[in-house]
């Protein structure tokens, strides 16, 4: 390299310092510790340098990594504190507004069980439909019999407990 090479790079190296214009800088890097309580991270390079108390997330979403997966790391205007998570392999729990609003819903449950409820009422509907006039002599076995057997043919019920998902909150 020549000295007026080497001095066109120092004058520009010099002219970005002045000019505070750092960009952030991104790192691959792998989890070692999660301390989800205060939404940082500790990390390691493939130089196992360490990074201590990385971001979990910026603003209203935070990423819980697993331990031992190859997470990107921005680095905020050169300074290795000011580090935060973009993006990981793989992840416990994805957070937005703090998980106030509890999981996130898997669809297909929800509407297996919606389809099981709406069966149980159709059927009610159709016993009340076809069912003895009133004032029968029997006084409504008839229409007790007919329901029992409507619901008597519905043998599935159905089961909200499983339509949530605890790994994406929101």
């Amino acid at each position: 390299m020549t000295l007026k090479s080497e001095l066109d790079v120092f004058g520009a190296l010099f002219k970005q310092h002045l000019n505070g214009s750092f960009k952030a800088t991104l790192r691959w890097v792998t989890a070692t510790s999660v301390d989800w309580e205060n939404k940082t991270m500790t990390a390691t390079d493939s130089d196992e340098l360490p990074y201590y108390g990385v971001l979990l997330g910026v603003g209203m979403m935070a990423v819980k990594p697993v331990i031992k997966t190859d997470c990107l790391i921005a680095i905020v205007e050169g300074d290795e504190a000011s580090a935060f998570l973009l993006c990981a392999d793989e992840a416990e729990l994805i957070q937005f507004n703090n998980g106030s609003n509890g999981g996130l819903v898997y669809v297909h449950e929800l509407k297996e069980n919606l389809q099981k409820l709406t069966a149980r009422v159709d059927a009610v509907i159709d016993a009340l439909n076809n069912a003895a006039p009133s004032g029968t002599p029997d006084g409504g076995a008839a229409l007790i019999g007919t329901i029992k057997a409507a619901l008597a043919l519905i043998t599935e019920k159905e089961d909200f407990t499983g339509i949530e998902s605890n790994s994406i909150t929101h």
